[in-house]
């Protein structure tokens, strides 16, 4: 009699419990659960609308895979196995019950419910339902038509791919959809871009700047495939057009930061020839920021970016300088005029172009330690230096005018060569420079016996 009771209780449950529809709903929703992701959409007038965490089977095999309906919707069913009354806070299957027909059933043994234990949401518990969040489930329950088609899966395909593959929703949606996520994207990509861009930070806009472009590509990708020109204009301005403003405002500052950066990666490796080679580009860099700034009539960068370029340009040039002096250095050392000689020009306009870039550094205290740090020991060099070189070209010169025959032209020269010898002097006096090799006023010397013998 009891188990009577008990089929009784069942069976005036289902007829009490079940609202049967009138007639089928529409195509208008949409529901789809993929096991890979143990997520739940809901997709309604054609659209996906919300994305629920849900738990589904212990083992794959439980919850079953494929096409079904939601046949019946009911509300506080009874948890019959433990016989724990419907919306008793210990009933399993919480207060909202979703039954599937799935496996031949008629929504009594599958279905999306409830539960009475939250932290089981998202893992794989179930014997075979597929539970959610209580208050989520209810959300669900009173908006979902009954005979709404549920598929269950188990892929790695988005949502939005899966609805087109199950014909819910059409390719041309899917593109659209698609381009609005990588616009979304870029659109989240671009604030970072422009914080870094608000806070003067170079440094991070570089690091931002591969991913930003990246997005942006992609988006340009996207929208192409949308179908109607006009979505793809709206597309294009909503999500395309600010990211493109943003690069062109900021293109050549990134290039000049990442051509200045190159160059310091050469220094350190004591490639000085490559890196002369790469700064040669810089002035073209600067003067094609201005130009694309000028064509846009782009709003001017943060003055922080400037300041920071410019002080890498500045240490940059200064290391150029740095290491052109140990090598001119090297060439005082090894008492050969000849190659001190072949040196100068080169490293004198070396300094020169430090001495610009240095000036150009913004606050006079910067301007002041990366002038004792690079052009100070540089022009010690120089002026140990330039009246022995400029000695030597004279004598050279002469040498020339002996081979010539100008012989009076020669003597002329030669007259000069004194006040140079007394410059030379006063100048490491009064500098209190070291004095050079004796090899090279020696070298000197004899050079200059050679010629008045040839006189």
């Amino acid at each position: 009699m009891k188990k009577i009771g008990i089929i009784l209780l069942f069976v005036i449950g289902c007829f009490l419990g079940f609202q049967q529809p009138a007639q089928a709903a529409g195509n208008d929703q949409f529901i789809i659960i993929n096991k890979a992701t143990n997520k739940l959409a809901f997709f309604d007038n054609w659209k996906l609308v919300k994305v629920f965490d849900v738990a589904t089977g212990r083992k794959d095999s439980y919850t079953p895979e494929g096409r079904f309906r939601i046949v019946n919707k009911i509300k506080n069913r009874p948890y019959y196995t433990k016989n724990i009354p419907g919306g008793d806070p210990r009933n399993p299957l919480g207060d909202r019950w979703l039954g599937l027909d799935a496996r031949g059933t008629y929504g009594t043994t599958y279905a999306i419910h409830g539960n009475s234990n939250e932290s089981s949401i998202g893992r794989y518990v179930s014997s075979g339902c597929v539970r959610m969040h209580n208050s989520e489930v209810r959300w669900l329950f009173s908006q979902v038509e009954l005979y709404t088609t549920v598929v269950i899966t188990n892929s790695s395909s988005s949502f939005e791919e899966l609805a087109v593959k199950h014909n819910y929703l059409s390719p041309d949606v899917l593109n659209k959809v698609n381009a609005q996520k990588a616009g979304n994207a870029l659109l989240n990509e671009l604030s970072n871009y422009q914080a870094a861009m608000n806070a003067g930070s170079v440094t991070n806009m570089n690091s931002l700047y591969d991913r930003f472009t990246k997005q942006l590509r992609a988006t340009e990708i996207a929208i192409g495939k949308v179908s109607g020109k006009s979505n793809r204009d709206q597309l294009e301005a909503t999500y395309v057009r600010p990211a493109k403003v943003a690069v062109e405002r900021t293109i050549y500052e990134i290039s000049q930061y990442r051509l200045l950066k190159t160059v310091e990666e050469h220094l350190s490796k004591n490639k000085l020839t490559h890196a002369e080679n790469e700064i040669a580009k810089l002035a073209g860099l600067k003067r094609r920021a201005i130009a694309i700034k000028n064509a846009g009539n782009y709003e001017a960068l943060n003055p922080k970016i400037g300041r920071s370029l410019q002080s890498l340009e500045a240490t940059v040039q200064g290391t150029i300088t740095q290491i052109s002096l140990t090598h001119f250095n090297q060439a005082i050392g090894s008492a050969n005029i000849a190659n001190v000689n072949n040196l100068y020009d080169s490293f004198t306009r070396k300094i020169r172009t430090t001495e610009v870039a240095i000036g150009q550094v913004y606050g006079s205290a910067n301007r002041k330690a990366l002038n004792d740090q690079y052009i100070t020991p540089a022009k010690i060099a120089v002026e140990r230096t330039i009246y022995e070189v400029s000695i030597y070209r004279l004598l050279l010169k002469i040498d020339v005018l002996i081979s010539s025959n100008k012989i009076d032209q020669a003597k002329s020269e030669l007259s000069k060569l004194d006040r140079l010898k007394r410059r030379a002097i006063e100048i490491k006096q009064a500098g209190g420079y070291r004095s050079l090799p004796g090899r090279i006023s020696s070298d000197l010397t004899k050079l200059e016996e050679n010629l008045r013998a040839k006189l």
